[in-house]
């Protein structure tokens, strides 16, 4: 266990000391409000409310993203109860103001892919995946930012894929 969290400190070292640039942070502090509190899956669950063909799909994506937050935010954070890298190793410097919950697992990265996974799984093949590509970059930009360790991301991720399946087997076309 203790490699893992080595490990997980010497990406976001390697990232900070070799990736960082401003343009860069631009972009990515632009991929992670857009998973601030869901919005942008949100909108484009209210957008798909009022397609009549689309409106399953879209009460799929908002259950999952309720199910994915529900588990990350009230479940397995207080269990795990990590705390932000820049709270931990002071040479990590976070990008964007810290955030004052626990870190693992993502919200963001849960979130992104409990809704991207479910627009992969129930709109036709080419429409799913650059809600796929975009969660990827919500995803990698928190730990570009230095709010999340990869391990967080992952298991964000995780999360979010297993929720989006069970809600898209639970919840019929």
């Amino acid at each position: 266990m203790e490699k893992l969290r080595q490990a997980d400190r010497d990406i976001l070292l390697w990232i900070q000391n070799n990736f960082r640039n401003r343009y860069a942070t631009v972009f990515w502090k632009i991929m992670t409000a857009l998973g601030n509190l869901g919005i942008f899956w949100f909108a484009v669950c209210a957008v798909m409310w009022f397609m009549p063909q689309y409106k399953r799909t879209a009460e799929t994506a908002l259950a999952s993203l309720a199910a994915s937050a529900v588990i990350i935010s009230l479940v397995l954070k207080p269990i795990f109860h990590r705390v932000r890298p820049y709270d931990t190793h002071e040479v990590l410097i976070p990008l964007i103001p810290h955030p004052k919950d626990l870190s693992f697992p993502s919200g963001h990265t849960g979130a992104s892919f409990s809704c991207a996974v479910v627009f992969m799984l129930r709109l036709p093949a080419p429409v799913g995946i650059p809600f796929l590509v975009l969660a990827a970059l919500i995803a990698f930009s928190r730990i570009y930012l230095g709010v999340h360790y990869p391990t967080d991301v992952a298991a964000g991720a995780g999360v979010g894929i297993l929720c989006a399946v069970c809600c898209a087997w639970l919840i019929p076309v």
